[in-house]
């Protein structure tokens, strides 16, 4: 399983002014690595996008020994890895603690020489992008039969032969051979065959794949970090926005499978919370989000399936933007607690974008929302 996140030290830490430490390991090809710091960066984080994590940032070649020249050279986008980390250096003990911001493979590099001096700006993307790059050459085809979960390990083992993955455990099989043409997206039909179990798929901080349902919106559980107002906070600032789209508070899923003699199966999954502004009963009415699915084939399977996917689209009629000092342990899907009590904003959130920056006088912004709007 992946390491360890944050102490309760640490989240203490971050709420008062703080000695901020951040470098990216620059990792080439036959592993060689470099540790780098770097005079500007930015992770960015969005759960509702294909590519989950990027790294864009700057750095000053001060010896004249990094700045690339052939195309073998270190920050070149040949191969070269990147590992950001942002953390705190406790004044009383001198310990660091940092947090791993991901692993990211880089994409450009561009020098820039000035009276300044010689800075070189970086642009990366999680490992995602590699497999989305690394297109199906042939016909490939996934057999009848095949667990789900080991449908999509085939297909990333393509490209990658050492993944780690974290995973949940899973009946369902595909009920047809699935067929898939020479330069098709494999990281695209990976991420189909998850929400065939109502999953999301990514590559986590520590480059594991996680197979794993969306957070359950209708069951918030206790906050991982909280932005209340008072001694303590790291709230600077938020905005709301109250919204009907793209407005869906139901799933309904159809699972089919051409090829067999058997009927369709169908679920419907609703926002069923009578208190919630999109409850399917109230005046609200009823926006369903249609999916059909042609690996679910039993009313159990799709029912779960529906459950599960109902969840990613909840929570968008009450969206809510968060300034604040730097939390670089947050991930998508986490819950918050924001408090603010002159825009009237109160209540659980679940974090669905964010971006941690390198520097420490940077802020960090959060997009989050919510299925309740409480005043």
């Amino acid at each position: 399983m992946p390491g360890p996140r944050a102490t309760p030290r640490f989240i203490q830490e971050i709420k008062r002014s703080h000695r901020v430490v951040s470098y990216v390991d620059v990792i080439s090809p036959s592993q060689e690595t470099v540790r780098l710091p770097f005079t500007a960066g930015d992770v960015k984080v969005d759960k509702t996008a294909e590519i989950r994590r990027s790294f864009s940032g700057t750095c000053l070649d001060i010896t004249g020994e990094i700045t690339p020249d052939e195309p073998t050279d270190l920050l070149t986008p040949f191969g070269t890895m990147l590992r950001p980390y942002r953390g705190v250096q406790y004044a009383d003990t001198g310990e660091v603690e940092v947090m791993p911001l991901g692993i990211f493979q880089l994409s450009s590099a561009s020098v820039d020489d000035s009276a300044q001096g010689v800075t070189i700006g970086l642009e990366a993307y999680d490992l995602s992008r590699i497999v989305t790059r690394d297109r199906f050459s042939d016909v490939y085809v996934i057999p009848t039969g095949t667990n789900l979960v080991q449908a999509i390990k085939d297909i990333l083992a393509r490209t990658f032969d050492d993944l780690q993955y974290d995973a949940i455990t899973t009946a369902m099989v595909t009920t047809q051979p699935v067929v898939y043409d020479a330069n098709e997206n494999p990281w695209e039909k990976a991420g189909l065959l998850a929400q065939s179990m109502g999953c999301d798929l990514y590559f986590d901080v520590d480059g594991w794949v996680v197979i794993a349902p969306p957070v359950d919106i209708n069951a918030l559980p206790s906050p991982d970090f909280t932005y209340v107002e008072g001694q303590g906070t790291t709230l600077l600032g938020a905005s709301k926005k109250f919204s009907d789209e793209p407005g869906f508070n139901g799933i309904v899923l159809t699972g089919e499978s051409p090829g067999d003699e058997l009927p369709p199966v169908r679920a419907v999954a609703w926002d069923e919370d009578p208190t919630s502004p999109t409850y399917h009963l109230g005046p609200y009415g009823e926006v369903p989000q249609s999916v059909t699915d042609q690996n679910i084939k039993t009313t159990e399977d799709a029912q779960s399936t529906a459950d599960r996917l109902v969840r990613n689209v909840l929570g968008f009629s009450y969206q809510l933007s968060v300034t604040a000092w730097c939390n670089p342990a947050l991930e998508a899907g986490n819950v918050v607690q924001v408090e603010r009590a002159r825009s009237k904003i109160t209540g659980l959130f679940a974090v669905d974008a964010f971006n941690v920056p390198l520097a420490a006088s940077a802020t960090q912004t959060l997009t989050l929302r919510s299925k309740q709007a409480t005043a």
